[in-house]
């Protein structure tokens, strides 16, 4: 099972990037979880290389990328 649940993902030519929630990582309080990280992950066939974005750049991504960017940004740890 993964812990991931994605945000965003394009591929092109063999290469992707992928913006994604980490919810292994996530805070819980009271039984309900209060904010998770957002990572980046750029790669190819063979290896992928993630980045755990800043709070600020994962909130401003957020906000163009999510359906409900509001509720989403508040999340982000």
């Amino acid at each position: 099972m993964s812990t991931r649940s994605s945000i965003w993902f394009g591929e092109s030519g063999g290469k992707s990037v992928h913006i994604y929630w980490e919810f292994a990582e996530r805070e819980i309080q009271n039984g309900r979880m209060t904010g998770a990280p957002v990572y980046i992950a750029v790669g190819g066939a063979t290896q992928d290389v993630a980045i755990r974005l800043p709070r600020e750049i994962a909130v401003q991504l957020l906000t163009v990328l999510s359906p409900n960017p509001t509720e989403e940004s508040l999340r982000v740890l």
